[in-house]
């Protein structure tokens, strides 16, 4: 079966596919909500090529061996008659000119049972192969510029059920590979401006693309004032943009999106006998880990591969099997590098791995307030040695040390009150001091369009800023038993709709110090 189209490699498409990027608040919950009901598709289809595909291939090795098998008793006869002018005697058999003629009709019916399921293997690949290309391009669509990223991971974080939810697991799981995503390619997008790649598909394809000293950045806002970024980076034009996805992040992409698709086979799911999430003991998860690799490289060997597609040309075909056999290579490679540690490869995945596994944990346990300890273990395990350590401070710097989407705390610099605010926004020139939309004023309800940069000293999630602020320890005491952050989730689309919450104006207003002795 052959794919409908051919490849996306032209201007129209590319100025069509971006002007199709949504802007509303609104409109990226919905592209989320789609994401994951066509993730959920993916992993359905996955199941059902684990089920099957081992039974197909010993099928399809079998007819071709038998197929052989004919082939090779019609070449005997057939080179006897040519050496001898006659056919030969074979026993048991009264003719042997009937005997050829049935031995070329079984190998006949044989060839069409193989071309009948090779045809229905390939047609299951393209399949797969365009749920996964199309989810892919959906989700890099929303990677374009801080602010719309932001708003992509914010309201995936935002939207996670209470932790006393019973479909908390089961919601998260679905997030999580689309989170990890994300993630994996802002990281990319980050290490790519400030790392020399070794690994020769990323170096080459990335030597060739950007070999203008323009500092062109995926994630650069048109017309951002400049005190906002922390850098000149330059928005990429379109043509470079399209290739840069296609050649470079759409691979990287779609390894991270199926890091855990092995997941969904029969034999992990014995591992986890009926509860898949369940604690494991250290032998159970080693099986596990081991399973889930094998059974994502089949899936992505197998279950994907390369499509049919249609060209004018057989050097227009030879030139994309070319390409997509280097780029399955090379999410194998990526996917493989995982169990390598400080890996330029598997590094981009496993920091966000674990990162998002505290956000969206899927753990039977789970304390909200562990999310304001991811910054901590992900820099503990730069100190452990365990993850590349440029890869660690640019992740770091890129997420802050207050997760997207949380809730803290902070004084108000103008009245001195206690208000709340949400994390808001990625990259904050501190990671101590994010920024955030304010939601109340007075401790009521209260949202504007600006976005406030919540300084360390004025942030009560820090024990100096409590220590010296005008308000007394028995105040936070019976004000807050010790939970100086607070679940944001709890309130989002109940008090806090999610089209409000994302407007904004593009200014930001720093608190600062503020004068205690005027409230004394």
């Amino acid at each position: 079966m052959l794919l409908d189209s051919k490849p996306k490699n032209n201007k129209n498409n590319q100025d069509d596919r971006f002007s199709k990027i949504p802007t509303m608040a609104s409109a990226i919950s919905k592209k989320i909500t789609s994401f994951r009901e066509n993730y959920r598709k993916l992993v359905d289809e996955a199941a059902i090529f684990f089920e099957s595909y081992q039974d197909q291939y010993k099928s399809l090795k079998k007819l071709k061996a038998n197929i052989k098998a004919y082939q090779d008793q019609i070449d005997i006869i057939e080179n006897y008659r040519k050496e001898k002018g006659k056919l030969p005697k074979i026993k048991d058999q009264p003719s042997t000119d009937r005997y050829l003629r049935r031995l070329s009709s079984l190998q006949a019916k044989l060839e069409d049972d193989l071309h009948t399921l090779e045809t229905a293997m390939q047609h299951s690949r393209n399949q797969r192969y365009e749920m996964l290309d199309h989810l892919t391009d959906q989700i890099l669509d929303l990677l374009d510029g801080q602010r719309i990223f932001s708003q992509l991971l914010g309201t995936i974080a935002l939207s996670s059920p209470s932790p006393e939810d019973k479909v908390r697991h089961v919601r998260n799981e679905k997030y999580k590979p689309i989170y990890i995503t994300a993630l994996t390619i802002a990281l990319f997008e980050e290490a790519r401006h400030h790392s020399q790649f070794q690994t020769p598909y990323i170096k080459n394809r990335i030597g060739k693309l950007f070999q203008s000293k323009e500092a062109f950045s995926l994630m650069a806002e048109k017309g951002m004032q400049a005190e906002h970024s922390k850098s000149l980076k330059k928005p990429m034009p379109a043509e470079l943009k399209m290739a840069y996805r296609e050649e470079v992040l759409k691979p990287i992409a779609k390894a991270a999106l199926l890091q855990s698709i092995g997941s969904h086979s029969p034999e992990v799911n014995a591992i986890f006998d009926g509860d898949r999430y369940r604690q494991l003991d250290n032998e159970e998860r080693t099986q596990l880990i081991n399973t889930i690799n094998s059974k994502t490289l089949d899936y992505i060997k197998l279950g994907i591969g390369i499509p049919n597609m249609r060209f004018d040309t057989k050097e227009a075909r030879a030139k994309f099997i070319k390409e997509e056999k280097e780029k399955v290579l090379f999410m194998l490679e990526t996917l493989r590098s995982l169990n390598s540690p400080k890996h330029e490869l598997g590094d981009l995945i496993r920091i966000p791995m674990v990162y998002s596994s505290i956000l969206l944990s899927t753990k039977e346990e789970f304390d909200y307030q562990q999310v304001y300890q991811a910054y901590d273990i992900i820099e503990q395990g730069k100190t452990n040695n365990q993850y590349n350590n440029e890869y660690v401070s640019l992740f770091l710097n890129m997420v802050g040390r207050f997760p997207l989407g949380s809730g803290i705390y902070f004084i108000q610099q103008e009245t001195g009150e206690i208000e709340r605010a949400i994390v808001s926004s990625l990259y904050p020139a501190d990671i101590n001091e994010p920024i955030c939309k304010q939601i109340t004023r007075r401790q009521l309800q209260f949202l504007t369009q600006a976005e406030v940069i919540v300084s360390s000293n004025s942030n009560l999630f820090f024990k100096e800023t409590r220590h010296t602020c005008h308000y007394d320890v028995s105040y936070f005491n019976s004000r807050f038993h010790n939970e100086f952050t607070w679940n944001a989730t709890e309130l989002w689309e109940v008090q806090i709709p999610a089209i409000d919450f994302w407007k904004k104006d593009g200014s930001r207003k720093y608190n600062g110090v503020y004068n205690k002795d005027i409230f004394l």
